[in-house]
């Protein structure tokens, strides 16, 4: 089973980790041209049937319960960090990591 997963927060929508099946890990801020565009959240998974909820931010929408099968999921923090730092590609592309 998959420890890990990956979940974006963006101008639009917002994911909600604040989950007691989730433990939050670490956050990523993917900055372009100078922008926040978007937050990756590393969580570990307590409870592989629980559901997340996407809230809508700029747009309005009702809440969405999602089963946490559809997210990526990882076997490694490492592994996702590979996956987030491929976006690092110059200085208009910046992953910035966020304690």
């Amino acid at each position: 089973m998959s420890v890990y997963v990956l979940m974006t927060t963006t101008e639009r929508y917002r994911t909600v980790t604040d989950n007691p099946d989730l433990e939050k890990i670490v956050d990523y801020e993917y900055h372009f041209f100078g922008k926040k565009k978007s937050t990756f959240s590393v969580c570990k998974i307590k409870n592989p049937d629980t559901r997340i909820t996407i809230q809508g931010v700029a747009e309005v929408f009702p809440d969405n319960s999602i089963p946490l099968k559809v997210f990526p999921k990882f076997e490694s923090i490492e592994d996702i960090e590979k996956e987030i730092y491929e976006l690092d590609q110059d200085e208009e592309n910046k992953i910035i990591k966020v304690q």
